[in-house]
């Protein structure tokens, strides 16, 4: 294994996206087993589409979720563990990665309508110490800032992967609050915030904290409560220790080797979520619906720029039909997962992997199914 002692200065990390080992000569999967039944129109295309994607010989195992006016459907290939021959299945456990920072974006909406934050504030009325680096030109970080990439935190700060602990194939599992606020104690603005993109996980982070403080409870407490529950969203969680543990699907490296789940101890908000198709296909109606107030306040825009439109912790986009789409998508060192949804079509999918194989074809190609098949 080739180490690479300064990933995070990749574009690759945007998105929680790494591979801790180089590739080898692999070859791709034959004989993909899978639960696809092979009888309709949308059978025979998701079939079409996901064997592309077994092109690439990093793959393992494969779960879909697709939403088409209120009519689920669910796909599953592969394997739970490479070499098992174990199918994964829509109550399979995943790795949902950086679309946990959606579910932020929905807390940060319940406490803004709980008057416990206001999303102009500056966000040092939230912190208990002092932060003079967090301005520029006298202009301050604002709670919005944090909830769409445009607070200028970086993304990721110099003392996680200096620090002597660091563990490269579970880089956050023992990186401190402490730690955490040294970073951001130490780090320098060098624009204006509220003006241009820039990925953030720190300041999403940064957000997570802000939630418990003001609220007096646990990131995943509130997950919990405000998310979870009323959406029935009964197995996602963050703990794996209440998961059946005969259906979790294992991480793979590009090497198609098992790697740990990445662990987020002290750090919130950001990636540590997991979950299954069955639950996200759930989040994804209830995105849909709006029915809950935090979560359609989560859909307002709230910056537009050159690489699209961000709401609360949700990327906006216009397909060349002229329908809205909302996505994040999410990473880890051996997961990968993609979440789409149109709102005017009340359709959506959601693509959960545990491998390094590049998803980004199969996720365009669904898009563009689900799109059209809701149209209809």
């Amino acid at each position: 294994m080739k180490t690479i002692t300064n990933f995070f200065c990749l574009p690759l990390f945007l998105s929680f996206f790494w591979s801790f080992s180089q590739h080898q000569n692999l070859t791709p999967a034959v004989n993909i087993k899978t639960d696809n039944p092979l009888k309709t129109e949308l059978d025979l295309e998701i079939e079409k589409y996901v064997k592309k994607y077994y092109e690439d010989p990093k793959a393992v195992g494969l779960s879909i979720g697709i939403t088409v006016r209120g009519k689920d459907y669910y796909y599953n290939y592969g394997q739970l563990e490479y070499g098992k021959q174990i199918l994964p299945n829509n109550k399979t456990i995943y790795e949902i990665g950086s679309i946990t920072k959606t579910f932020t974006g929905i807390l940060t909406a319940q406490a803004i309508v709980d008057k416990k934050i206001g999303i102009e504030d500056d966000i040092r009325k939230y912190l208990s110490d002092n932060y003079p680096n967090l301005q520029y030109n006298s202009k301050p970080i604002k709670i919005v800032n944090l909830a769409n990439h445009t607070s200028r935190i970086t993304r990721i700060f110099p003392n996680l992967y200096e620090r002597q602990e660091y563990i490269e194939l579970n880089p956050f599992s023992n990186y401190s609050k402490k730690m955490f606020y040294e970073g951001l104690k130490n780090m320098k603005m060098d624009t204006l915030p509220g003006v241009k993109y820039t990925y953030s996980n720190m300041a999403v982070n940064l957000l997570g904290y802000i939630l418990e403080d003001v609220y007096h409870e646990s990131y995943f407490s509130l997950v919990r409560k405000y998310i979870l529950k009323p959406l029935q969203m009964n197995n996602t969680t963050v703990s794996l220790a209440n998961a059946d543990k005969n259906n979790i699907a294992k991480a793979h490296n590009s090497n198609r080797e098992v790697t740990p789940y990445w662990d987020f101890p002290e750090l919130v908000g950001t990636g540590e979520l997991r979950s299954n198709t069955s639950d996200m296909i759930k989040y994804i109606k209830g995105n849909i619906a709006e029915d809950q107030l935090n979560i359609s306040l989560s859909h307002k825009y709230t910056f537009e720029g050159e690489e699209g439109s961000l709401g609360l912790n949700w990327f906006f986009h216009t397909t060349k039909n002229g329908n809205t789409m909302y996505e994040h998508t999410g990473g880890t060192g051996g997961s990968r997962s993609s979440l789409e949804f149109f709102p005017e079509l009340q359709s959506g999918f959601i693509i959960l992997t545990n491998s390094l194989a590049n998803r980004k074809i199969l996720e365009k190609e669904l898009s563009a199914l689900v799109e059209k098949i809701s149209s209809k």
